[in-house]
């Protein structure tokens, strides 16, 4: 093996965790842009991010095939979740690509209690008021950004939530009791945001009446 063989398969084995990390990574940066210039405030990120996740769950859910949260499919070096890397990514797009239809099978042949209904008549409602309201608008203006920005929220959460499921299982599978010192290393990362992966909302430095660190001017006995 010479050099650059063995160069680009340590580039390749590197690239694997940040490869993992980058959904998560691009979220974070697309939402802290949406609560920072939506123009109606941050509660419709939130509220759009929800419906997403609402989604995403539904979907996950309704793609869930029997026996795939046992400990052996878990844990098991022989589980169904013992995956190559390449399996994994594979098993993610088919998952992303296949939600939405199978959420819509479920809706149709197999919803007895209306739970995927109610779900999915909530977020279409949601979007379809979004949309009066651009449309009103004429396209242009406050309007037209917030629908974008909501639209964004809610299919990239939506999309991250089925990617993050499937890789926590994943992950428990290819880590087993190592997946504590990578929980470890993500409480640090939401405590200090080295690689801002979680958003945190920024806290402005106490002033005091003249704006240095809370002095006020005022002496003893004064």
């Amino acid at each position: 093996m010479d050099l650059l063989t063995l160069a680009w398969a340590w580039a390749l084995i590197a690239a694997q965790p940040l490869a993992l990390v980058l959904p998560f990574m691009l979220w974070s940066r697309v939402s802290e842009a949406a609560h920072f210039h939506h123009p109606y405030g941050s509660w419709r990120p939130a509220l759009a991010t929800l419906a997403g996740v609402s989604l995403g769950l539904s979907m996950v859910v309704a793609m869930w095939e029997p026996g795939t949260l046992t400990f052996s499919a878990i844990f098991e070096p022989d589980g169904r979740w013992n995956l190559s890397i390449d399996q994994f990514w594979t098993l993610v797009m088919e998952r992303l690509a296949d939600g939405p239809h199978r959420l819509m099978e479920v809706i149709a042949t197999d919803d007895e209690r209306g739970n995927y209904t109610v779900v999915v008549a909530a977020v279409a409602l949601l979007f379809a008021l979004d949309s009066a309201i651009m449309l009103a608008a004429g396209f242009r203006g406050p309007p037209l950004l917030a629908f974008l920005l909501d639209l964004t929220m809610a299919v990239l959460a939506c999309g991250l939530t089925i990617y993050g499921i499937h890789a926590t299982l994943w992950l428990l599978n290819r880590l087993n009791f190592w997946v504590i010192a990578v929980a470890i290393l993500l409480l640090q990362e939401y405590r200090y945001s080295v690689l801002h992966l979680f958003r945190r909302r920024r806290r402005s430095a106490p002033t005091g009446s003249n704006g240095q660190h809370g002095f006020t001017g005022k002496t003893k006995g004064s």
